[in-house]
């Protein structure tokens, strides 16, 4: 079904977490409570930390429908090829071209709309910031489901040809309260945990022990107050501190990674981001690297991309490449939801898990969307979000599903 754009309006708005350099973090930016002291490290950041802002976006069709969606960015944002953070005065000239864009449009939708948005480039040759794409698609969604008088659920399973969905494995995420945020997600028996946030040597350990004595704690703790019968997957995110601590040895690398398998004592784990490079090609290389000597020597811990991953076309060079075994499809970075279709479909394709991710710094609005969206591609698993308070996000990612499995029983 098409519509035609009456009117595009925004207004500011907040993200549920912060902004972070992450390159200052790693090279040892002093923390005092929740303040990174020191300078950025990371070109064009302002700040260590800051909190996360967004830009609100609304779109109502001719018919009186209105659509709304969250442009934001990562955590992380400006490093790993990512664009800079949310900055709403930066973004005005583009937000005005986008609005021109739409209300020229003729007859859209969803599909057509964010074809359009993504093509759009900027008198420079630049496109559309990854996060006014990734909130204009999410308001192109919401319209046509409001125009329509059905769920973004229902519009997104036209894409895919999605037949009976069902609820998606939810992967929660800890920040730095590694033990008593995992207690929270142990008590909610999430399925996939618990991230650990492992981006400083302090973290981690100057030879990964700290990180070891976690995991051990991690397993022993999810019998303690789990039970027997609970056995989630343990999803830990290094940001490249594996690589960093062993010089990216990858022998080195490869027998820390079984000594982790050994300890999680037969629950399935995944490390995401265990080295980085410089670049897409080199981050390719040394995990492409890293798994066949895994794979070689009979460890089946899974690697995860995330940093420099960040659009569909890197997606399918990091599935060609057979380089990890599942891809945070990370939602902000891809831009249009239609991208992250795209590499889902892609990571399929390729025999890889599908892991619709995003960030703490995101939006209720957009975490809700994710879900659907995650429900849509039938993923593996989903990222609760926003924020890090743990409970919250599980609340809006599992409630989101639930709502849209009622709605689409009901026909909508």
């Amino acid at each position: 079904m098409a519509l035609r754009v009456a009117r595009v309006d925004w207004v500011e708005g907040e993200g549920a977490y912060y902004n972070d350099d992450l390159l200052a973090i790693r090279a040892g930016a002093p923390k005092d409570g929740l303040v990174y002291g020191g300078d950025p490290v990371t070109p064009g950041l302002d700040a260590v930390r800051r909190p996360a802002r967004a830009l609100l976006l609304r779109i109502e069709a001719e018919s009186g429908a209105v659509g709304w969606g969250d442009a934001m960015s990562v955590q992380y944002a400006g490093v790993g090829g990512r664009d800079l953070p949310v900055d709403p005065a930066a973004l005005a000239d583009e937000l005005a071209a986008a609005r021109d864009l739409l209300l020229g449009a003729g007859e859209t939708g969803f599909r057509a709309g964010s074809d359009l948005v993504d093509a759009h480039r900027l008198a420079d040759g630049r496109q559309l910031h990854t996060a006014l794409r990734y909130g204009l698609s999410q308001a192109l969604l919401s319209v046509e489901a409001a125009d329509r008088g059905v769920t973004p659920l229902r519009v997104l399973a036209d894409e895919t040809g999605l037949v009976a969905p069902r609820l998606v494995p939810v992967y929660a995420q800890s920040g730095d309260e590694r033990r008593l945020n995992a207690d929270r997600m142990i008590l909610r028996r999430v399925e996939v945990l618990p991230h650990g946030l492992f981006n400083s040597t302090e973290a981690f350990g100057v030879d990964g022990g700290a990180f070891l004595d976690y995991v051990r704690w991690l397993v022993t703790r999810t019998r303690e107050i789990g039970g027997a019968d609970y056995r989630p997957r343990l999803h830990l995110d290094v940001y490249g501190m594996l690589g960093l601590v062993t010089g990216q040895d990858v022998d080195r690398m490869a027998a820390f990674l079984t000594e982790v398998e050994a300890i999680a004592d037969g629950l399935e784990v995944a490390l995401e981001a265990p080295c980085l490079g410089d670049d897409t090609d080199t981050t390719i290389e040394l995990l492409a690297a890293l798994r066949a000597r895994l794979v070689a020597q009979g460890t089946r811990v899974r690697l995860v991309a995330d940093e420099f991953c960040n659009g569909d076309e890197d997606v399918l060079r990091f599935v060609q490449a057979g380089a990890v075994d599942l891809i945070q499809i990370k939602m902000p970075d891809l831009g249009c939801l239609t991208e992250a279709l795209k590499a889902a479909a892609a990571c399929r394709a390729g025999g890889l898990g599908v892991f619709i991710g995003g960030s703490c710094a995101e939006t209720d609005l957009s975490a809700q969307l994710s879900a659907q969206l995650a429900m849509a591609v039938d993923a593996d698993q989903v990222l609760a979000k926003p924020g890090m308070g743990v409970d919250e996000g599980i609340a809006i990612v599992r409630n989101a599903m639930r709502r849209a499995l009622v709605e689409w029983e009901c026909g909508r």
